[in-house]
């Protein structure tokens, strides 16, 4: 037995959805582990990165006071610095994160200790909030990383020169719930550039419909989805029918091993394909059109991508189902979040709370309800 496969060119309608085959796996979002991890020195300074015997008391000491909840491990985390930051906050101290002399000392004078009555960090202090958020606020400006081709609904340029979609909504919402500027920064060629300008802290977020997958997961945190979807293919009818021959379109499908077309540097290109289609024989275009001709033409099988793309095609171009199958995989998954860079945890809190609050999770048909002229048939 094969997983259902449905034609949109027949129903212009989402797929009935049937038993999963494949097995999910769950991107965590976080990263325990610092790659820069640095053992301390013999100077009893420390700071986020560094690890061992010293880290371990800072983390008891902080614990004991009640400004540390994490785990006794010895690394010198987010967490630990957060509680640092507090500590220093209460103490007068030079707030910076970082365990230096005065610290120390403020740390190791028991009297002190037992003195204070722990206070949280007031979250109607602009200047006592979390090391990440704090940054952005003290910048002024939200710096959002988008591919730099258009790639409407969800980022494009108007007549006007204006960029307009829903990642760019979503952008300007957020730097406004933070109450400052969003600057818009798009560099990136391809969208692996996007994640590697927040992992390089070059951007503060990137929203610029990217696919959830472990590879990214390595280098930032994602976001809970905000599009969730499934993928598609786009199947050159006459090539398919030469290659079923006596079997069915769909087993012809599920064992593809003829050309698939997909954008280059994308995770279709990067892993998708490789995974789902392992004996196919994958060829990568510049761009989504290129791989549509490649596939009218009968240069490639099929092309692959999310269900969007595909319904796109279907709706902005009936007549292109006498060349073309639009086939949805009904046991794969697509999901779109926003990547952020490994160290804001916070502001990855303060992003999620922002979805879930608005509810924000479209789907398909309420991207194509939302962006009806983007979907319009093409004159």
């Amino acid at each position: 037995m094969f997983p259902s496969l449905t034609s949109f060119s027949q129903t212009h309608q989402a797929p009935a959805t049937i038993r999963e085959t494949t097995t999910l796996v769950t991107v965590p979002s976080s990263s325990p582990n610092n790659p820069a991890a640095k053992p301390p020195e013999s100077n009893p300074e420390l700071s986020l990165g560094t690890y061992g015997t010293a880290v371990k008391q800072l983390q008891k000491q902080l614990k004991q006071n009640g400004y540390f909840t994490g785990p006794i491990d010895g690394i010198y985390d987010q967490t630990t610095e957060l509680a640092v930051y507090n500590f220093q906050i209460s103490m007068g101290l030079l707030a910076d994160g970082v365990v230096g002399q005065e610290t120390l000392k403020s740390l190791n004078n028991s009297s002190l200790l037992t003195a204070w009555t722990p206070v949280s960090t007031p979250l109607n202090s602009s200047s006592n909030l979390p090391p990440d958020i704090q940054g952005i606020l003290d910048r002024g400006i939200l710096v959002v990383a988008v591919l730099g081709t258009d790639n409407p609904p969800f980022f494009s340029e108007n007549s006007q020169g204006k960029l307009t979609g829903l990642d760019i909504d979503l952008g300007q919402a957020i730097a406004t719930e933070l109450g400052v500027k969003v600057k818009f920064d798009r560099s990136a060629k391809v969208f692996n550039e996007v994640v590697d300008l927040v992992y390089q802290h070059k951007a503060d977020i990137g929203i610029s419909k990217l696919s959830i997958s472990m590879a990214r997961a390595k280098k930032v945190l994602f976001s809970s989805p905000y599009v969730s979807m499934r993928q598609g293919l786009l199947v050159n009818r006459l090539e398919l029918a030469k290659k079923a021959q006596n079997k069915r379109p769909e087993e012809v499908i599920q064992n593809l091993d003829g050309k698939l077309g997909v954008i280059k540097g994308t995770q279709y290109a990067l892993f998708f394909a490789k995974t789902r289609f392992p004996q196919a024989q994958v060829v990568e275009f510049e761009t989504w059109d290129d791989v549509v001709e490649a596939v009218k033409k009968g240069e490639v099988l099929a092309a692959y991508r999310d269900e969007l793309e595909v319904k796109k095609i279907v709706l902005a171009q009936p007549d292109s189902a006498l060349d073309i199958q639009t086939v949805a995989l009904t046991d794969t998954k697509d999901a779109l979040a926003m990547v952020i860079p490994w160290d804001y945890d916070h502001f990855l809190a303060f992003v999620n709370t922002y979805l879930d609050l608005n509810n924000l999770n479209y789907t398909v048909e309420q991207l194509i309800n939302k962006y009806p002229d983007i979907f319009k048939q093409e004159s």
